[in-house]
């Protein structure tokens, strides 16, 4: 599906999209239509604090009144159009001074479906109406009769207030147009689309063709009987329906109302690297390890960042790929603590336990076990030093939240290189450590020149979005690190991670989580370059587990903007993609536990553990 230019918000009232195809920011619970109202467990009250724009209710003439039920078997002497709607409306412009949102550029539409003779059901509302003149004078309510109706002529015979349904195949007069509140039109009659998929081309250009010829005729439309979820509903904003109908109106809530966090449009694009390929599958040992966590990555992740970055992405030009399984020694949902310990020790552990095992007992890690060959590490986050993911890799606790003695354990740990975010746990008594440790200690990454010792950085602008000006931050820590890993003759080992790519998906912002993960990239093709001119380098990017159950929706790779979905605010048990680039990368593809992870880098520096 194509997304046109923005183009104007489709409210109540008449206020409409001149394309075909309308943006999807364009549409809120403005656009929502509860369809047959009076059959929620709550009529009116459900949809108008959803802030609903439409809300429909069918009525029967029962003696003088306006009985509100779907059948005539239904009827019940309780449920009158007043009390059910018009006393509720009165009720809340009386509340807001005379407006019916108490946001003033909110308006509401009742749909009210005749469904007796329209003669006597319209003058019996004509005559109830007479008892609330602040409804029929407020410019924020519009009454549209649909179901039973008069003919275009006699419209002028009601009075101003009461507009009504159209026709499309109807040709009106300006003056009867005028009248006209909205276009509606039988979905079923129009199209045979399920609402999986999209529909057929020949279906869409029906569907199109209606909204094209609702708004020429300066009307919303809204098509009744449409398949009710969320693929039909992006389909149908997609074709620009004004009003989507809905029966289900907490999930339509949500949905509209998550529209802005679930789209993205990427302004800014950039070129990847092109990888030579000479050293990538090769056998033999390696000196260095690059290992690149994106935090709550995995497939549906990339593709949006892919999407976005329009169809490219230097992860994806690693040809050996594979599929981490993430689940703890404790649950089948991991969290970030056992997930990166998998990686960094080989030993699966419970849940909030850093670098130790599922009884607690200090662990082995990469940093320390390479240390006795004469190697050296360095790590990078760009959230709190001490969280779980950079943690793992050199502190010994059973809660990751222990921060003061995890920044403690830096310093007995063999790691060379600690760089992040600001932290709880740098007390008076850790500074004095790293002090008596003679650790180089900056909070400032631009202060840092050269690595010349042991080296911590907590700097406050790891700990920024990307979207709020952390800038290069990330790119110019990796390349602070590498310039001196790189020295050392007998090889190194550095991870990277990028922490608040997680924290798109908790949040459900896929604006953070795409801008998030196209920093990483950057620095992804980095460490692919520097493995194509090194030659003994083995580059992996693997997530720690899947956060937030994001789907794609809907996106554009020519135009580079992506809409998605979240089923939670979580970490879910979906397996993380694991991708891996030059020499013994060949051992990474197919599906293994996250604690090979660890197993197959020692095995490519050719330790034995």
């Amino acid at each position: 599906m194509k997304l046109s230019k923005k183009v104007l918000a489709v409210l109540a009232f008449g206020v409409f999209a001149q394309n075909q195809a309308q943006n999807y920011l364009s549409y809120n619970v403005g656009n929502a239509h509860s369809h047959n109202d009076y059959m929620q467990e709550i009529p009116f009250w459900q949809a108008y604090y959803a802030n609903f724009g439409s809300i429909e209710a069918d009525v029967f003439l029962v003696k003088g009144e306006l009985w509100v039920a779907h059948t005539e078997k239904e009827l019940l002497p309780a449920r009158t159009l007043e009390s059910l709607y018009l006393d509720p409306i009165l009720k809340q412009i009386k509340l807001n001074k005379g407006n019916i949102y108490s946001d003033a550029n909110k308006k509401l539409q009742l749909l009210i479906d005749i469904k007796q003779d329209y003669k006597t059901s319209l003058n019996a509302l004509v005559n109830s109406l007479k008892k609330y003149p602040e409804i029929t004078s407020s410019q924020t309510i519009k009454i549209v009769i649909t179901g039973g109706r008069p003919q275009p002529d006699d419209f002028t015979n009601y009075p101003n207030y009461l507009f009504f349904d159209g026709d499309l195949d109807t040709n009106y007069t300006t003056s009867q147009l005028n009248r006209i509140g909205m276009f509606s039109a039988d979905f079923a009659d129009l199209v045979k689309w399920n609402g999986k998929g999209i529909p057929r081309d020949e279906e869409t250009a029906k569907i199109r063709t209606a909204v094209e010829k609702a708004h020429a005729q300066h009307k919303p439309v809204r098509f009744y009987g449409a398949p009710d979820f969320t693929n039909a509903w992006v389909n149908l904003m997609d074709m620009g329906a004004d009003y989507i109908n809905t029966d289900h109106i907490p999930d339509l809530k949500k949905f509209m109302n998550m529209i802005p966090k679930n789209f993205y449009k990427n302004q800014k694009g950039y070129e990847v690297y092109t990888p030579t390929y000479k050293t990538d599958r090769t056998s033999g040992k390696v000196k260095n390890v690059i290992l690149l966590i994106p935090d709550g990555t995995s497939l549906p992740q990339y593709y949006a960042a892919f999407t976005a970055n329009k169809g490219k992405l230097n992860v994806f030009n690693m040809k050996s790929t594979g599929l981490s399984k993430t689940n703890s020694f404790n649950a089948y949902i991991t969290d970030s603590a056992p997930g990166s310990t998998a990686f960094a020790t080989g030993v699966k552990t419970k849940n909030t336990f850093v670098g130790v095992d599922d009884k607690g007992k200090a662990l082995a890690q990469i940093p320390d076990i390479i240390a006795a060959k004469g190697m050296v590490s360095g790590l990078i986050s760009t959230g709190d030093v001490t969280d779980a993911t950079p943690a793992d890799f050199y502190a010994h606790s059973d809660n990751r939240n222990s921060s003061e003695p995890i920044l403690r354990d830096f310093v007995s740990s063999k790691t060379k290189i600690l760089i992040g975010g600001p932290t709880s746990g740098l007390s008076e008594g850790n500074r004095e450590k790293i002090k008596e440790a003679k650790i180089d200690f900056y909070q400032d990454l631009k202060s840092v020149s050269k690595i010349n010792n042991r080296t911590l950085v907590i700097d406050p602008l790891a700990s920024q979005r990307i979207t709020n000006g952390r800038g290069n931050w990330l790119a110019d820590a990796f390349d602070l690190t590498l310039n001196d890993l790189k020295e050392n003759k007998k090889g190194f080992f550095m991870m990277i991670e990028a922490s608040q790519t997680d924290g798109g998906g908790h949040s459900n912002n896929i604006e953070q989580l795409v801008t998030e993960l196209l920093d990483f990239d950057h620095v992804v093709g980095k460490a692919m370059k520097f493995a194509d001119e090194n030659k003994e380098t083995l580059v992996v990017v693997v997530g720690d587990h899947e956060t937030g159950g994001l789907t794609l929706l809907d996106g554009s790779l020519k135009e580079g903007w992506v809409f998605g979905n979240f089923s939670t605010n979580d970490h879910t048990s979906i397996p993380s993609s694991v991708f891996a680039y030059g020499p013994n990368s060949q051992e990474f593809t197919g599906l293994f536990e996250n604690t090979e992870i660890f197993n197959k880098i020692l095995s490519a520096y050719g330790i034995q553990h």
